[in-house]
């Protein structure tokens, strides 16, 4: 039988094979987690949508249901709606990324009973360099979303 020598190689890698190894996993995990920032504000954007378009059909729902009129309420950063009793029923902080245009004239909105707003026109958030477009129309209570 033959009898292995002290110092000889025995098949593992070397130090420097496994920092040459964990160089390039490094580089290729920090482009993943560059290119999921974007993704990132694009889905809150999203969520912000479609979670103020939710609302707004609940305190529709809710003024034409409980027969009393309902208000919408713009703050700098967030929007609440209250009963006619004065009783919150959503109060919503905008996310991070998300502001309420200065310019905006529109920073109250009563929903009456039959469902329709007293006021019509646009409220204007910035979402970095998106700008999105919340626009009440005349009659029925109807609302769109806009980005551009």
């Amino acid at each position: 039988m033959r009898q292995s020598k002290k110092g000889a190689y025995q098949g593992g890698y070397t130090f420097i094979e496994m920092l040459i190894v964990l160089l390039i996993l490094t580089v290729l995990l920090s482009f993943a987690a560059f290119s999921a920032a974007p993704l990132k504000e694009h889905t809150e954007k999203n969520f912000f949508i479609s979670q103020l378009q939710s609302d707004l059909y609940l305190i529709q729902s809710q003024s034409y249901f409980s027969q009393s009129s309902t208000t919408l309420l713009f703050y700098a950063n967030k929007y609440v709606a209250k009963d006619y009793f004065g009783n919150t029923l959503v109060s919503r902080s905008l996310p991070a990324g998300v502001t309420i245009s200065e310019n905006n004239k529109l920073n109250e909105i009563i929903y009456n009973p039959s469902g329709n707003t007293n006021r019509f026109g646009p409220v204007y958030f910035n979402a970095g360099e998106t700008t999105i477009k919340l626009s009440f129309q005349i009659g029925q209570g109807r609302f769109y979303v806009q980005e551009f």
